[in-house]
């Protein structure tokens, strides 16, 4: 009797928290106020993202990544520059751009004023992405630049560092 309990108990917590994503095709991405109301769909995506482990042919994340990409390309609300600190993050794990992407546009949608400020995008994108990373359960190696930028960020000198 304890085991079909547990085994119910286990069900019930696995359907009830697993992420239920919207079908991106069916958000009007095609004028300004599309973008705007698009926001919390964008946060769902990247939430997403942030809470999966990293693997290359999932197709949930493949689209996410897909629908935050088309949603920064065009939301009149926010700049999205790729600087230095992206290239350098990713050029050996290109795999991390949609990540680091998702953390952009997380932060942004969060932090409506400061998301307008291109180095607090950056500085907090990549505490974002590191706090992802190094968890070993999302499946990141973790590279000679993402280690660099990990102890500066422990230490608290992640700025100085970007």
């Amino acid at each position: 009797m304890n085991k079909i309990i547990l085994l119910l108990f286990a069900l019930h917590f696995n359907f009830s928290y697993s992420q239920e994503l919207p079908d991106y095709d069916e958000i009007p991405l095609k004028k300004q106020s599309d973008y705007y109301k698009a926001d919390s769909f964008v946060l769902i995506a990247s939430n997403f993202l942030l809470s999966t482990p990293y693997a290359a042919n999932n197709k949930d994340r493949l689209n996410s990544e897909a629908f935050i990409v088309k949603w920064m390309s065009g939301t009149p609300d926010y700049s999205f520059t790729l600087g230095k600190t992206a290239i350098d993050i990713t050029k050996k794990n290109t795999h991390l751009l949609g990540i680091y992407m998702a953390c952009m546009a997380k932060y942004c949608i969060e932090n409506k004023i400061d998301g307008k400020d291109d180095k607090e995008v950056t500085l907090n994108a990549v505490k974002l992405l590191l706090t992802y990373c190094e968890d070993p359960d999302n499946n990141i190696k973790m590279t000679k630049e993402l280690k660099k930028l990990s102890e500066a960020n422990k230490k608290g000198e992640l700025e100085k560092e970007l």
